[in-house]
């Protein structure tokens, strides 16, 4: 299978049969396509197959234990005054180890089943360390087991995991969803949860943090369809947004809610205000994106669009 290394502005010139190509370009760090096939953990991965023929398409990134490590499903995008493409958003997990991988194609084309590979390496990556110190109250949120808590982390699953074709909302690049960028906390940060005994529980973090004044207002990072406006138990006032197929941003801890749920968003949409609910040390926004259900770096949205795509 051959890989073509050339800028994005040529690429977009040259129609690629499927036979021959898999379009593969990371769209985390440089815009072109990467002849050296190394991506990095929480990146984001954009498969393009030129034909109209293949159906049930699913990508996945195989580990060389032969274990898939990360999944997603093609979908056929549709933009109007262009003949349609099918695209596959692959989501890298930050917890990925750096070494080989290889990405699989497996789809179904007319009565006969196509199966492709590619060869992926993902890079070692040094995320920063975080601890953070629980009172009796924060503690006992995190070490709840309680049925609410189990049957919301099933809601959020079946949410984050469904897949419709015709969501095809927005394409383009992200906003900040405050009206300042104030980082308090990276994706990817590895974080130790000491506890008042002096135990310890360590977890990755899923998103982005964000420092503002309780109440400041929350907007929508891009237009979209809001599949959950609600109060959770550890993430307090939650909104999820749907962008594409797969493709959520979530705002966790808000002190409330603006929009419902079915509700269309656009970019700069009121959709909260900023809050310290759920298991919140303060007040602060969490911002997280999910693709296929992998959590990845939702900044690297900011500057890249969702889609990039050849024209015929």
């Amino acid at each position: 299978m051959l890989i073509i290394d050339f800028p994005l502005r040529l690429f977009r010139k040259v129609a690629l049969p499927v036979l021959f190509f898999i379009a593969v370009f990371s769209l985390g760090s440089e815009p072109f396509m990467h002849s050296s096939d190394i991506v990095d953990p929480g990146d984001v991965l954009q498969i393009v197959i030129d034909s109209n023929d293949m159906e049930n398409i699913i990508v996945s990134l195989v580990d060389s234990q032969d274990r898939a490590i990360s999944r997603a499903e093609g979908f056929l995008y549709t933009e109007s005054g262009r003949s349609p493409v099918s695209v596959v958003l692959l989501g890298i997990p930050s917890s990925a180890p750096p070494g080989d991988y290889h990405l699989v194609l497996n789809a179904r084309e007319g009565r006969a089943s196509r199966r492709m590979e590619k060869p992926l390496r993902v890079a070692e990556k040094t995320f920063p360390e975080q601890i953070i110190i629980l009172n009796n109250k924060m503690e006992t949120l995190f070490s709840d087991n309680s049925g609410r808590k189990k049957e919301e982390s099933r809601i959020l699953w079946e949410i984050l995991t469904s897949f419709e074709p015709a969501a095809q909302y927005h394409t383009g690049s992200f906003i900040i969803p405050l009206e300042k960028d104030v980082p308090t906390a990276a994706f990817g940060d590895r974080r130790r949860y000491r506890m008042p005994d002096g135990s310890e529980s360590t977890s990755i973090h899923k998103g982005s943090d964000f420092w503002a004044e309780k109440g400041t207002e929350v907007y929508a990072c891009g237009r979209g369809r809001v599949v959950m406006a609600r109060e959770r138990f550890l993430t307090g006032n939650t909104v999820i947004i749907e962008h594409l197929p797969g493709v959520y941003t979530l705002y966790y801890h808000m002190d409330s809610i603006a929009v419902r749920e079915g509700q269309m968003v656009r970019p700069k949409d009121i959709i909260g205000a900023v809050g310290d609910t759920g298991f919140a040390t303060g007040a602060h926004l969490h911002w997280e994106m999910r693709v296929g259900a992998t959590p990845v770096n939702p900044r690297i949205f900011l500057s890249r669009p969702l889609l990039l795509l050849m024209n015929n």
